[in-house]
């Protein structure tokens, strides 16, 4: 039983693990979305400024060229290992349910096996008892006998 304790400790420990592992990529992917709302508003404010200077539309390319590799960037980290680490955690928790459940269906069973074992001495206690008993009834049904059979044999010898 103390494994299966030490079991659902270890699989609660995996189970803190991929959560911290889950929320370190969900504020990645929140870093990169926001990285992508300000490059993109960056471009939008040069648009609204009104230059017509190439310098500026080739600003404008750049930072949405960014903005596109850091929306890349959070749709990778946003895709399977996130799914992944959703799919460990769901597996881990069901892990940990059925290991409790199996832990709490021991603890009864060893509960009715302590019952049982205290009634079990009872009863033998009980049982020797008894034996005693009847060990001394026929001891003192013996020596009843063996002093009839004295007196009879006394009885033919005279």
């Amino acid at each position: 039983m103390a494994k299966q304790v030490q079991a659902v400790e270890e699989i609660q420990s995996l189970i803190v693990q991929a959560q911290a592992e889950y929320e370190a990529i969900v504020e990645e992917v929140r870093g990169y979305c926001q990285k992508v709302r300000e490059l993109r508003q960056q471009a939008d404010e040069l648009r609204c400024s009104g230059s017509t200077d190439p310098q500026a539309a080739t600003e404008i390319n750049q930072l949405l060229e960014q903005a596109d590799y850091y929306n890349h960037l959070a749709d990778q980290k946003d895709g399977h290992p996130r799914l992944e680490i959703l799919l460990r955690i769901d597996s881990l928790e069901r892990e940990a349910s059925g290991l409790r459940e199996t832990v709490q269906h021991n603890e009864s069973v060893l509960i009715r096996q302590q019952k049982e074992l205290k009634e079990a001495e009872r009863e033998a206690v009980l049982l020797v008892q008894r034996a005693k008993e009847q060990i001394q009834e026929t001891a003192q049904l013996l020596k009843s006998q063996r002093a009839n059979l004295a007196e009879l044999e006394g009885n033919r010898i005279e």
